[in-house]
């Protein structure tokens, strides 16, 4: 059954690839011969536009691929991505009984036997679901459903990527060659998102990691009214970026009466690299319809099919390889990032290095020593992945989705805030994670322990081993062979106190245990790590007085 559905939409795409194919060509070769070119059906179309309406009548799962199309400009040309874009905003809905049949199959009940109010017209559609606006508890919710055909479309439009991509490598259309990379990785990871669980799951985790960031708002979900199909979070008050750049356009703008542009855009850029760099998880998919422009200038954030993951090791190199192209430093550069790629059996380390300063001479100041950044962000990732590629050099896929939400957010920070210094926030925004590193390296449970290696089993045995093993180690007991009256003799005449040290640090650690959240400041840990140390030196400088009296 599957592979007769494949068959039929293998020809539905052939034909439709094929109709445009010979009217782009017929087009353009009459160009010369009017009274030719008007007996021809339609209008001429440029390259980008004809590619578009490939992509919408194809429909079905193409739509998204033309979506992720868009955000790949490191792949093609950026005039294809700009025709693309409205990829985002033009998905037909399906019809409210679809819904409601899904919510009987899935929670065995209707909508409105769920919720205390469920509105029948979408607010916004997309190609794997759309969205409607509900009331759950007196409080206001957005619940996505998923398309109905949308898995048998999947696998069908699936079967057709991958049969294009054979023929591609097997007859070697280098033309086309382009297309390759994109669509296996539009492969690897839409089926992930056709399940919302999996969005929800992202959500949790990326909503966790923003409670202490006020500037940065992540629905919450709503489990009992979420399956694979069906997702339910709480409804953010406010309009996407999409929105607000149609209102520019038309100049009735109707956003937030604080809104700043400048202080939003620097405001995104700061939760995007505090998410890639302090957490490790990022939304991955930041077009201008997944962005919201909140009251106050917080950002919203909603859609999370595609977020991106990086390594303690990933994320250390990346902020080194921002930091430095953003103050000019190209050797440094270079070694962060071949540290987060592989290399084919063609890879030249010396020709990438000698076509990056190349390039480079235009990203900066005209003045010799001056690291100013001329570029734009997109301009400087496009230029060094493409050099990559051309020497054999291969990031690491999740840092292809940081470069990639990198490049949109520059594009759209570009866009709405032209006169923002991109390249100094980064640069200042870099320095700060740095630094925060370093101040949780510095308390991290795993240096304490390095600290203290001898009493590395206190953690794991517990707090009473560890204040009766520490507090031996500081009343100095006298060593088996001493005799008793010398021990007394080099007995400091303190030594009925309590170890205020081991007090202390004792207490320390019970409060970076019980609340770490609040003692990950380095002007709260100094001090107490300072007093400990000054405490031990006191300690130590009178029992040597003592034993030099006696």
């Amino acid at each position: 059954m599957r592979a007769k559905a494949s068959l039929y939409r293998f020809r539905d795409i052939f034909l439709v690839a094929s109709r445009h194919a010979a009217l782009q060509v017929l087009h353009t070769r009459l160009a010369r011969f009017p009274r030719l070119a008007r007996k021809i059906p339609g209008e001429r179309l440029p390259g980008p536009k004809r590619f578009r309406l490939v992509i919408e009548e194809m429909g079905g799962t193409f739509i998204k691929f033309g979506q992720m199309l868009a955000m790949q400009s490191d792949m093609i040309p950026l005039e294809y991505c700009a025709a693309l874009f409205s990829l985002f905003d033009q998905v037909p809905p399906f019809d409210y009984a679809e819904v409601e049949k899904t919510f009987v199959e899935d929670l065995e009940r209707t909508p409105r036997e769920i919720f205390d109010s469920f509105e029948t017209h979408p607010i916004a559609t997309g190609s794997i679901g759309q969205v409607h606006v509900a009331t759950l508890r007196d409080r206001k919710v957005a619940v996505k459903i998923r398309r109905p055909t949308i898995v048998s479309d999947f696998y069908a439009d699936i079967a057709v990527l991958k049969f294009t991509v054979r023929m591609v490598k097997l007859f070697r259309v280098r033309p086309l060659y382009w297309i390759i990379a994109p669509t296996e990785e539009f492969i690897a990871w839409t089926e992930d998102e056709l399940d919302y669980r999996r969005e929800a799951h992202y959500m949790d985790e990326l909503g966790r990691n923003a409670r202490t960031n006020e500037h940065e708002k992540v629905p919450a979900v709503f489990w009992s009214c979420t399956t694979a199909r069906i997702l339910t979070v709480d409804f953010l008050e406010g309009v996407t970026i999409s929105e607000y750049l149609r209102q520019m356009e038309t100049g009735n703008i109707q956003v937030s009466p604080d809104f700043d542009p400048q202080l939003f855009g620097a405001r995104l850029i700061d939760n995007f690299l505090g998410d890639a760099f302090r957490h490790g998880m990022f939304h991955a998919d930041l077009h201008p319809g997944n962005l919201m422009i909140l009251p106050g200038n917080i950002v919203g954030y909603i859609d999370f099919g595609i977020s991106g993951v990086l390594s303690r090791y990933s994320r250390r190199h990346l902020i080194s390889m921002t930091l430095a192209y953003a103050r000019g430093d190209l050797d440094a550069m270079c070694e962060s990032f071949f540290r987060i790629t592989t290399f084919d059996r063609k890879a030249s380390k010396q020709g990438f290095r000698r076509g990056l300063k190349g390039v480079s001479a235009r990203w900066y100041g005209e003045r010799e020593g001056d690291s100013r950044l001329r570029k734009s962000i997109t301009s400087i990732m496009l230029e060094l992945l493409l050099l990559s590629r051309e020497h054999g050099i291969w990031p690491q896929r999740d840092v292809i989705k940081y470069i990639r939400s990198a490049i949109a957010l520059d594009g759209l920070v570009k866009t709405f805030s032209p006169g923002m210094d991109i390249g100094r926030h980064l640069e200042e925004a870099c320095e700060r994670h740095i630094k925060w590193d370093a101040v949780r390296n510095l308390i991290s449970p795993d240096t304490f322990t390095g600290w203290f290696g001898g009493y590395a089993h206190l953690v794991r045995d517990g707090f009473l081993r560890a204040f009766t093993l520490l507090h031996r180690a500081g009343t100095e007991a006298p060593a088996p062979d001493m005799p008793n009256t010398e021990a007394k003799k080099l007995k400091p005449a303190n030594s009925r106190l309590p170890g205020l040290p081991q007090i202390a640090w004792i207490a320390t650690c019970l409060a970076l245990i019980w609340k770490p959240s609040q003692l990950t400041s380095i002007y709260v840990i100094a001090p107490a790590l300072a007093l400990v140390a000054l405490l031990m030196l006191w300690r130590r400088s009178r029992t040597e007085a003592e034993s030099t009296r006696s």
